[in-house]
């Protein structure tokens, strides 16, 4: 439809559709309407203005109609835009969206399809028809329960209905709900349904923002599980026919089955009778998997965001996705989100991983190869699944199955150290699903007209059923005598066939002639011939033998079609009871896939990864060689410098790192942290060696991300983080933080920095990198034994800073704030006036500021006051020897005067020491 006539429908909106449109309830600006008509579809009001600014990004495509009160904005979409808009609205700013149709023109307008972010379903051909499905649709429940004790309990429910699983648990937590944070980040839920209730919980609100989920607000009487019993016999798949639900072990969570009964009336489940005998129920264990909370998952970028600019490298998973097919990629967004706990299932991926890479030629025929031409083998079960694949999607699962016994070749031929273990994993289970399909191959090739399917064109093959087969034969003698009809009527018209006289058809004229508008003169008076149609390309036509050929193809296509459909029914009807193999087939290829990936990734860097060495949680170490950022190391002109870090139990847990900004101290604490990540999943990691302890948890307080929106001040939002990380770490777990207190004052922040990297320290006993500008923060070594001072070095020469990204023992010397401002060209008169108040604000300190033991504490004299700590700690232990050596010759019943003498000549070999400690309190002492 043009423009024109789309502005034609729109200028006749019809009273009845403007009073549907204005009778609709209210709904949340989460949500979208959306009206199909026909070739086109609207959306109006807020949602047309919405359309306008936020995809359209321009307000001229909005038109208004009506007056006054029953004035009406709209915004026309064209198919291709309304496939893109739903598409943005679902998958990347989590709307909801509602579809409306009407069943005459403008009349008896009906809500026919909704969709949101945790429920695609019927969305699911218009999201992904083109597009890989990157992620799961997971939708959660969550109801909050209060013992008697004061206890409190999170229920949760969650499912990927297209998955046909509901999970659920129960769990303990604090105040701050760092479990549930943790919780769902794990699962990648989009969408969250909480009761109003439980929503003005304020800590439980936080979380659910700053997750960036989707939230629904559902009615308490919704989470009523009277009825789970009967609801879950119909919905769940029994193992034989005496099985009954109420014996199940899952319904002992209480909480967790009201908020099944949730997600069952969310979605609509007792509607779909296709659902009906194929959900699975499964308890999910929470503690599985390392903790990750999203401040970790921002800090760290380790999923893709709208900011990354389409550079891939710049999250994790952007680098670590070299994957195939649709279901390996969607596998590592799963990994990423839930490292391993357990240390046997780590070695396996990194075993496979390791063989690969000593096997460079199975990387490349499999990778570059054979997985390429497969096709979303778990989108395809999900279909089959829902009992809503296609001869096509039948087709595809033929074309996908057919490269199973190349990929098996591919993999015998590997004869490495782990080919046990890639037997076993991938040979025999890929073996065992040729086998299981061999049937629907065969099926497939009896069936299928397989010359069609290179057309594109999915049928039964004629030769199968006698009846379409002689229904075929009757299409191809009527199609047979086009051309004899067309030549004739040409002769009759004194026409050229095939360019002043054409047939052509469409499905409500059937065949007919067309001729140009120049030519319409010879039609006249012409009485073997009757117009059917006159338009601007031309005169359509016909006469009574084209019209009787027409309808006999008609009659015969449509039987034709009937047969097709029944044989299809009968095809289908057989394939779809292939959907539990074709999962198999989707996980182990979806496995290959990632470690593959992983594989290409180490081979690719810059400088090649390594296998970690792993060591049971507790072990207390990690202890990285050569370390580098995965993501910085690959982007264009970057010469990465590596480092070193060793963090080991009892001796050097929590170091402090200071430096420059720009020096890399933010780099190096995620690198640390990226890389225990990555061993954790079972992928190789940057470094030139790596031992790792398994960390039960990565917390992270890293940047000051603003959340004034959201009603949150930087300093508060960097608390409320720090808070979390004080109430869930744990001695196993790795802490990085970044600049923490900047958002206050430099005494509170201070303070607050001292204090929370003291008890992490102390108490805690967490393995911890603390950058930070606080230089004062340094002198925590003294008290403290496991803490250790790093800084990052730099050189400044002729009033140039230099940067050399390098990490090493001890304290930065300097601030280089102002040499900075100089490296990006600030003003000369604006670097010239901060150095003059940089030092009367030092001058100031000098006057006012001393410690207990009158030194001055300012970054310029902080070297002077760490030498002052190290005297005063080695003269400690100087005088400690001297007191047990004078009580030693006490014991030897020396007289007072070679007593004497020998306190004498120690206290000379104490001058002699050289120690400034010493030399104070014998001058001291002396005066």
């Amino acid at each position: 439809m043009s423009n024109q006539e789309n502005q034609t429908v729109l200028e006749n909106l019809g009273e009845s559709f403007k009073s549907f449109l204005f009778s609709l309830d209210d709904k949340p600006s989460t949500t979208i309407r959306i009206f199909d008509r026909g070739d086109f579809f609207t959306v109006h009001d807020e949602d047309a203005t919405f359309a306008a600014k936020e995809y359209f990004k321009t307000t001229s495509v909005i038109k208004e109609f009506g007056k006054g009160n029953k004035k009406t904005l709209s915004v026309t979409l064209s198919k291709m835009n309304f496939e893109n808009f739903v598409r943005e609205l679902l998958l990347v700013r989590s709307y909801r969206v509602e579809l409306y149709r009407s069943k005459g023109k403008n009349v008896n307008w009906e809500l026919v399809a909704r969709a949101s972010p945790g429920n695609l379903q019927q969305f699911e051909d218009v999201l992904f028809k083109n597009n890989v499905m990157s992620e799961s649709s997971i939708v959660l429940s969550v109801k909050l329960t209060t013992s008697e004790t004061g206890d409190q309990t999170v229920c949760c429910a969650f499912t990927d209905i297209s998955e046909r699983i509901i999970q659920l648990l129960e769990f303990g937590d604090n105040d701050q709900f760092s479990n549930f944070e943790v919780l769902l980040m794990q699962v990648g839920a989009k969408e969250c349904l909480v009761t109003k209730q439980d929503l003005q919980n304020n800590c439980l609100k936080v979380v659910l923002d700053r997750s960036n989920i989707l939230v629904t607000e559902t009615h308490k009487a919704d989470y009523n599980s009277s009825n789970i019993l009967q609801d879950l016999n119909r919905l769940l798949k029994k193992s034989n026919d005496n099985e009954t639900v109420a014996s199940m072990p899952e319904l002992e969570l209480k909480g967790a089955v009201c908020c099944i009964s949730s997600l069952i009336k969310y979605l609509e489940l007792l509607s779909d009778e296709t659902i009906f005998g194929q959900l699975v129920l499964k308890k999910f264990d929470l503690t599985q998997y390392m903790h990750l909370d999203s401040a970790a998952v921002r800090a760290l970028h380790i999923l893709p965001t709208s900011l990354d600019g389409g550079n891939k490298s710049v999250s994790l998973y952007g680098l670590l996705n070299q994957c195939r097919t649709s279901q390996g990629q969607r596998l590592l967004a799963q990994w990423i989100k839930q490292p391993l706990l357990d240390i046997a299932k780590m070695e396996e991926r990194l075993d496979i991983v390791d063989a690969i890479l000593h096997d460079m030629e199975l990387l490349q025929e499999l990778q570059e190869n054979a997985l390429k031409k497969l096709p979303d083998v778990s989108r395809l079960a999900k279909r089959f699944h829902s009992r809503k694949a296609t001869l096509q999607d039948c087709v595809r699962v033929y074309q996908g199955v057919r490269q199973l016994p190349g990929i098996v070749n591919i993999l015998k031929e590997h004869d490495g150290e782990h080919k046990t273990m890639i037997e076993e994993v991938f040979m025999k289970p890929l073996q065992d699903i040729t086998t299981d399909f061999n049937n629907y191959m065969e099926m497939i090739e009896t069936t299928m007209d397989m010359n069609l399917v290179e057309q594109n064109e999915f049928v039964i093959k004629a030769e199968f059923d006698e009846s379409l087969a002689e229904c075929k034969e009757n299409i191809d003698q009527v199609t047979e005598q086009f051309d004899g009809v067309l030549l004739k009527a040409a002769k009759q018209l004194n026409l050229e066939a095939g360019k002043t006289i054409k047939l052509d058809n469409n499905s409500q004229l059937g065949y007919y002639f067309r001729i140009t508008l120049k030519e319409e003169k010879k039609l006249r008076n012409n009485n073997k011939f009757y117009t059917l149609e006159t338009r601007k390309d031309g005169v359509r036509f016909t006469n009574s033998t084209l019209k009787d050929l027409s309808e006999q193809l008609m009659s015969h296509k449509a039987l034709y079609n009937e047969l097709q459909s029944t044989l299809a029914k009968e095809v289908l009807n057989i394939a779809w009871g292939y959907a539990e193999p074709l999962r198999s087939f989707a996980s182990i290829i979806a496995y290959l896939d990632v470690l593959l990936s992983f594989a290409v990734v180490a081979a690719q860097a810059p400088t090649q990864y390594v296998r970690p060495t792993l060591y049971e949680k507790g072990a207390g170490k990690i202890i990285l060689k050569g370390s580098r950022h995965p993501c910085l190391e690959v982007q264009d002109g970057i010469g990465f410098i590596p480092n070193d870090v060793t963090l080991t139990k009892d001796e050097q847990e929590l170091l402090i790192i200071t430096g420059p900004n720009m020096g890399g101290k933010s780099t190096f604490i995620r690198q640390v942290a990226l890389t225990t990540l990555m061993a954790q999943i079972g992928c190789f990691v940057p470094c030139t060696s790596a031992e790792i302890t398994i960390t039960d948890r990565i917390l992270a307080r890293v940047g000051a991300a603003d959340s004034q929106l959201k009603g949150v001040s930087t300093f508060l939002s960097e608390m409320l983080e720090t808070k979390t990380i004080l109430k869930s770490a744990t001695k196993d777990s790795l802490v990085i933080i970044d600049e923490l207190g900047r958002g206050t004052s430099t005494y509170d922040g201070f303070g607050l920095a001292w204090a929370i990297s003291e008890f992490i320290a102390t108490e805690i006993h967490a393995f911890a990198l603390f950058a930070t500008h606080f230089h004062e923060l340094t002198s925590l070594s003294d008290d403290v034994a496991v803490v250790a001072n790093y800084h990052v070095s730099a050189l400044t020469t002729n009033k140039q800073l230099t940067l050399l990204y390098k990490v090493k023992p001890g304290v930065c010397d300097q601030s280089f704030g102002i040499h900075v401002a100089e490296m990006v060209n600030f003003p000369k008169h604006v670097i010239e006036y901060a150095k003059r108040k940089s030092k009367e604000l030092e001058d100031f300190h000098q006057d006012e500021e001393t410690n207990s033991e009158g030194f001055v504490r300012t970054e310029k004299s902080e070297v002077e006051a760490k030498k002052r700590r190290l005297d005063k700690k080695e003269g400690e232990k100087l005088v400690h020897d001297f007191l047990v050596k004078l009580r030693e010759k006490d014991k030897e019943g020396l007289s007072d005067d070679d007593l004497a003498n020998h306190i004498q000549n120690e206290l000379l070999n104490l001058k002699q020491s050289g120690n400034k400690y010493i030399e104070q309190i014998i001058n001291k002492h002396e005066q």
